[in-house]
C-alpha cells in the first residue's frame, strides 16, 4: 500500500507542475467515495476501467481494479493513472484517481489487507464485485477468503446476477444481507425498461382500470433455469395487491425475461422483449 499511495503522490505532483507551467489552475481533484471493482474477466478488465472512467463524470471517486489473472507475471502488482475529463464550456479539468491492481488466483486471499491502506479515508467505500467464480456457491476456499476479506470493508456491495439460476442467486444474496451489508443487484436495475413504462399506465388517474383489477400475472421466461429477473418481477408485480403471478418457461427465445402479461376480468396488458 504504501508503494501504490507513493505513486499516487507523484502522480498528482506531476499534474501540479503542468499548472504551474500553464501559469493557472487546470485540474481538480475530486474524491466522493471509494469504488473496488474485482473481476476474473478475460480482458484483463478493460471493460470495468471504461466503466469506472464513465462513472466517475457522476461519481468523483478513487477507483481500485483488481483483476484475479491466471496470465499475471507477478503474484501482486500495481500502476496508478488518473481519470480526467473537461466539463463542456470549462477551462479547468476533474481528475480522480485510479488504481489497477492484478494478482494471480493463490495471492487473491492477501488482497484484503493491500486494500484497507488504499481506501479514501473517512468516505464510504462501495465493493462491485464482477468476480464471477467468487460468488459461485461452489467457490474454492481461497477466492472465499479474498471475496471476505474485500466484503469486511465495504458499505455498499453491489453484484451482478445475471446468468445465475434464481434460487443461487437468492442464497448469494441472503448470504451478503445476514453479514450486515447494504446490496444492490444490477439484475433488479435492468427491470426499470419494464417497470417504467407499467408505472406510467397505472400513475394515469384517468384511467379507468386501476391496477388492483389485474390480479392474474403470467411472466415468460427462457433457458436452462428460473432466472433471478423473471423472480424479482413477480415479486414486483405481486406485492401492492398480492396479484397471482404464474412463471412460464419458454425456449423459443433468448435466455431471461422476456413477456409479461397483466389478466384482468375486462382487459388484458402484454409487454414483450423484442431486442435481446
Amino acid at each position: 500500500p504504501e508503494q501504490i499511495l507513493k505513486g499516487l503522490g507523484k502522480l498528482w505532483t506531476s499534474l501540479g507542475q503542468e499548472e504551474k507551467q500553464q501559469g493557472k489552475p487546470t485540474v481538480l481533484r475530486a474524491c466522493a467515495m471509494t469504488l473496488i471493482v474485482a473481476t476474473d474477466e478475460s480482458d484483463g478488465a478493460f471493460s470495468a476501467s471504461q466503466i469506472i472512467a464513465e462513472l466517475m463524470r457522476e461519481h468523483p471517486s478513487r477507483g481500485i481494479v483488481l483483476t484475479i489473472s491466471e496470465a499475471a507475471e507477478h503474484d501482486l502488482e500495481a500502476r496508478v493513472l488518473a481519470q480526467c475529463w473537461k466539463p463542456f464550456g470549462k477551462a479547468q479539468q476533474i481528475c480522480c484517481e485510479q488504481i489497477e491492481i492484478t494478482a494471480r488466483p493463490e495471492s487473491w486471499p492477501n488482497v484484503g489487507p493491500t486494500l484497507i491502506g488504499l481506501t479514501a479515508a473517512d468516505l464510504p467505500v462501495i465493493f462491485w464485485c464482477r468476480h464471477k467464480a467468487a460468488l459461485d456457491p461452489n467457490a474454492s476456499a481461497d477466492e472465499k477468503s479474498g471475496l471476505q476479506a474485500i466484503m469486511s470493508i465495504a458499505t455498499k456491495v453491489v453484484i451482478d446476477t445475471q446468468g445465475f439460476a434464481a434460487a443461487d442467486a437468492m442464497k448469494v444474496l441472503a448470504k451478503l444481507q445476514l453479514q450486515g451489508k447494504t446490496v444492490a443487484d444490477l439484475e433488479w436495475t435492468r427491470l426499470t425498461r419494464w417497470r417504467a413504462p407499467i408505472s406510467q399506465i397505472f400513475d394515469n388517474p384517468a384511467r379507468e382500470n386501476p391496477y388492483s383489477r389485474f390480479r392474474s400475472i403470467e411472466i415468460a421466461y427462457s433457458g436452462d433455469h428460473l432466472t433471478p429477473s423473471a423472480l424479482y418481477a413477480g415479486a414486483w408485480f405481486s406485492a401492492p395487491y398480492k396479484a397471482k403471478v404464474s412463471l412460464v418457461q419458454e425456449d423459443s427465445f433468448a435466455p431471461g425475461l422476456h413477456r409479461i402479461t397483466l389478466i384482468a376480468d375486462s382487459e388484458q396488458i402484454v409487454f414483450e422483449r423484442t431486442g435481446k
